[in-house]
């Protein structure tokens, strides 16, 4: 990386063709010791994030912060945004707490601002459909904790099957420990399934395109014998300029 922010990047073109013929993919990450380190990092910094008092079901705990991203010829230049404004959904994307204005603090700029942070993602950028160059990206950053204790799962907010109203969505699993549940399932906008899996991997990830499937994550709960469990995430809205979503 250059002290511009410009990545270099080899664009993963399996990615790229599972979204355009199914709005969906699941090909690995590529792993280098940044990228390791700021996953390691990442899963650290979980601990000390604040409550989401937005979400009454259970107890998860998240953080927010924004970059900005330019693909450029032979890469993608990768900006933090070191202000922070609040994260509103539609209502009509998330019927629990959609048009809500919700506040989250920014995990530390050495942190999100990381090196690896940046490449993973100017990695997924570089094969998203519409990013030709000089496309420019809005990339909202969340750190997402499920935590679950005996008799107190964790839940998505709205549960079961939906759509975020983000354009294009990133999802890497960080950690995850004595849980059961947290299956991901994929289906088209007909409700057929495309895929249902299990994240275990450090850095194991997907990517949808929000407009053309629907998704769900079954809750999360403590493993049998276990007194407390928790999954935690690194999740990539990444929003090209001027794209707003369907209303």
């Amino acid at each position: 990386m250059t002290q511009d922010g410009f990545i270099p990047i080899e664009v993963n073109e399996r990615s790229r063709t599972d979204i355009v013929e199914r709005g969906f993919s699941r090909q690995p990450l590529r792993v280098d010791e940044e990228i390791a380190r700021t996953l390691d990092a990442l899963s650290h910094a979980a601990w000390s994030m604040a409550r989401d008092k937005y979400y009454d079901g259970g107890d998860r705990y998240r953080s927010l912060n924004r970059l900005c991203a330019e693909v450029v010829e032979g890469g993608v230049k990768v900006s933090l945004i070191e202000e922070s404004t609040p994260y509103v959904q539609l209502k009509k994307y998330n019927t629990t707490i959609g048009d809500v204005p919700r506040e989250y603090a920014p995990l530390p700029q050495e942190v999100a601002g990381a090196a690896g942070v940046r490449k993973i993602i100017a990695y997924h950028l570089s094969y998203l459909p519409l990013s030709k160059v000089g496309a420019k990206y809005l990339v909202n950053m969340h750190v997402i904790r499920f935590t679950a204790r005996p008799g107190r799962p964790c839940d998505t907010s709205p549960p079961g099957l939906h759509k975020d109203g983000e354009k294009y969505i990133v999802t890497h699993l960080l950690s995850r420990c004595g849980a059961v549940g947290g299956e991901v399932v994929i289906t088209d906008n007909d409700k057929h399934e495309i895929d249902r899996f299990t994240m275990r991997e450090s850095g194991e990830c997907y990517v949808f395109d929000d407009d053309r499937v629907w998704h769900m994550l079954t809750p999360v709960a403590v493993l049998q014998g276990n007194e407390f469990a928790y999954r935690d995430t690194l999740a990539f809205d990444m929003l090209p300029e001027g794209w707003e979503p369907p209303k």
